[in-house]
């Protein structure tokens, strides 16, 4: 059986451990003399460095949460907005997490066990979310990011669908190119081609992160100023009148914003208490979204369409 034979069954058995396909991969790689392919296969099995791009299929949004509380209330896993946390932290990508560990070290057992999420500690910016979030008093004593873990178990799929892919393509093109003998990409037809088979197949669905896609274009019109059609466009969206006559008064005591296009605190606690809604399952609207729907139409009323 020739090599590229023995790729594609092995991408077709979820039996063979991906690190062990990928280590024929990288032998295909050795014997095509392509270091794109190699690099590749490189980075999935000893992770990606923190200056190595990641893979579309390695980045997936994050939900955040937080724990705390003061003299009046406490909160266990309150869901906050990601446009806000983006906001603190001054990085509008900060809420897509970056899937850098070796694939050989992805887990389904553990990832079975996690029941459907798993979560990235953040308590690091716990100090820098202190006061910002919430009222000052409000003491918050976690803050983590929460990610689908079907979304991760989908890596070592991403990666076997890649591997089949490449080699389906590679025999197309070179149909006697089982045992891969003469096939180099030092000859510039060849190089030519593999690194376009590359292209298209291995980084070809580099789109952008999976999971709920808060950057997805959210196509609502609010003019400045206008309290009726800040209403209008939420209450189309299932906001109810009650959150709406508090949201009211929150932008009715907080008129402007500065061009930093931060929410004061009053607007803060109210979008906050949007997004528990709609992680709990209250409003019908995903977390993502949700985030992306608020800030957009929010953004709108303060003329920063």
């Amino acid at each position: 059986m020739g090599l590229l034979a023995e790729i594609q069954n092995d991408a077709l058995s979820d039996t063979v451990p991906v690190a062990t396909l990928l280590r024929k991969v990288m032998v295909l790689a050795a014997n095509l003399d392509s270091a794109l392919l190699e690099d590749w296969v490189r980075h999935e099995l000893h992770g990606y460095d923190a200056d190595v791009e990641v893979p579309a299929y390695r980045k997936f949004v994050m939900n955040f949460k937080v724990s705390g509380a003061n003299a009046r209330w406490q909160l266990t896993g309150q869901p906050v907005p990601q446009v806000l946390v983006n906001q603190i932290v001054n990085d509008d990508t900060f809420h897509f997490f970056e899937c850098r560990q070796p694939i050989g070290t992805i887990s389904p057992d553990e990832i079975k066990a996690s029941k459907g999420k798993l979560s990235i500690n953040l308590d690091n910016y716990v100090l820098l979310m202190q006061g910002k979030l919430f009222e000052p008093s409000f003491n918050i004593s976690r803050f983590w990011g929460e990610v689908s873990a079907s979304q991760v178990m989908g890596i070592i799929d991403a990666v076997r669908s890649r591997v089949l892919d490449f080699v389906l393509k590679l025999k197309r093109t070179y149909p006697d190119a089982g045992e891969i003998d003469g096939l180099t990409t030092k000859t510039p037809e060849v190089n030519q081609a593999v690194t376009q088979i590359y292209n298209t197949t291995i980084h070809g669905d580099n789109a952008g992160p999976v999971g709920n896609n808060s950057g997805a274009t959210i196509n609502v019109t609010v003019n400045a100023g206008s309290i009726k059609d800040l209403r209008s466009v939420l209450a189309k969206e299932g906001v109810e009148e009650a959150d709406l006559i508090e949201l009211e008064a929150a932008v009715s005591s907080e008129p402007a914003i500065g061009q930093d296009k931060k929410f004061g605190p009053k607007v803060t606690v109210w979008l906050g208490k949007m997004v528990s809604k709609a992680g709990s399952g209250a409003w019908a609207v995903s977390l993502g979204a949700a985030g992306a729907l608020l800030e957009k139409a929010l953004l709108g009323y303060y003329g920063y369409n």
